[in-house]
């Protein structure tokens, strides 16, 4: 029931981070498309919006699986990235092909001070460190 409930809770993270990256291409798409000029930043509530969502999917951890479980929801963070990334920048090249030529795979244009930590081996890397490391814990920790 343990690996059930983790695999679950892991594809709706993966969903979540699928339909964010798409819902953002899109949003990014039209702004920069837009006549109004909006000096609002956006970005931090797309932050917290994330944290709420990762929140509940913790505290559902914990409830059902117990504290160890804390430490599958800090590994999900790193993941988010990858598959998040990659549908933003996707969606913004099926919007307009001279966007993000590179599709799942192309890097980050607007955010200069990120954008080491969002190369595509990067993104991969970190994708593969919070997967593994899932798997470590439900092995070692929650499987006793």
């Amino acid at each position: 029931m343990v690996l059930v409930t983790l695999l679950i809770t892991n594809l709706i993270w993966i969903i979540y981070s699928l339909t964010e990256g798409m819902r953002e291409g899109f949003y990014w798409h039209y702004e920069c498309q837009s006549k109004k000029v909006c000096d609002f930043n956006v970005n931090p509530t797309f932050n917290i919006q994330r944290g709420l969502v990762l929140t509940l999917i913790g505290g559902f951890l914990i409830n059902t699986l117990g504290v160890y479980s804390l430490l599958i929801t800090l590994c999900m963070v790193p993941m988010f990235s990858y598959f998040h990334n990659g549908t933003y920048y996707y969606t913004r090249n099926k919007l307009n092909e001279r966007f993000y030529p590179k599709r799942w795979t192309d890097e980050s244009k607007t955010f200069p001070p990120y954008a080491p930590l969002l190369t595509y081996k990067k993104r991969t890397l970190l994708m593969s460190i919070g997967f593994l490391a899932q798997v470590f814990i439900y092995l070692f920790l929650l499987n006793n």
